[in-house]
């Protein structure tokens, strides 16, 4: 799966690294949501197994992509990682640093991403389509200043943890597949 994105920013990536889990709070990056589970109704309010996010950055110059998977199949409650503010929490099955699988290329603030389908779990065929959105985070001092995505537009907060980190596919696109010919 690749993605191209034209910023014109070279520290739009930059990003402090803090939080492990959280890089969404600390900096720039660049984010993907995409559901791999064409069958899920595209209505849906919360995530279900096969919605994933990727979040790709820059810690001390060097790539750190992590994917957070909402829902896996045999997770216990325990091993849920939380995302909390002081009015509600919200968690994810698996959140994985993925990094070495990455591919990123950049220059004059476009950058270029390659993500293995075998991540994401995703078998593309000719004209399939699944629901996702595609965004960029800027950030400042180590904090995220703004968060702007391709088809969800209400996705302006950046003061609640959980509402930056959780999934709502019923505000993404969609992805169309076709064969090349």
């Amino acid at each position: 799966f690749c993605i191209g994105i034209e910023i014109g920013n070279e520290n739009l990536l930059k990003n402090s690294g803090e939080m492990p889990v959280a890089p969404f709070k600390t900096g720039g990056a660049l984010d993907l949501m995409i559901s791999t589970n064409p069958n899920a109704d595209p209505q849906r309010q919360n995530p279900v197994q096969g919605d994933y996010r990727v979040l790709l950055t820059l810690s001390e110059d060097k790539p750190w992509a992590l994917i957070y998977r909402a829902v896996v199949d045999g997770t216990k409650e325990n091993d849920k990682i939380p995302f909390s503010s002081p009015w509600r929490t919200i968690t994810f099955d698996q959140v994985e640093d993925i990094s070495k699988q990455i591919r990123l290329a950049g220059l004059e603030g476009n950058y270029e991403v390659a993500i293995p389908l075998s991540i994401l779990r995703l078998k593309p065929a000719d004209m399939l389509s699944v629901k996702g959105d595609i965004g960029i985070l800027r950030g400042e001092g180590g904090q995220t200043t703004a968060r702007i995505y391709w088809n969800n537009k209400a996705t302006g907060i950046t003061a609640d943890v959980p509402s930056e980190a959780m999934l709502t596919p019923a505000l993404w696109g969609t992805f169309h597949f076709v064969k090349l010919k």
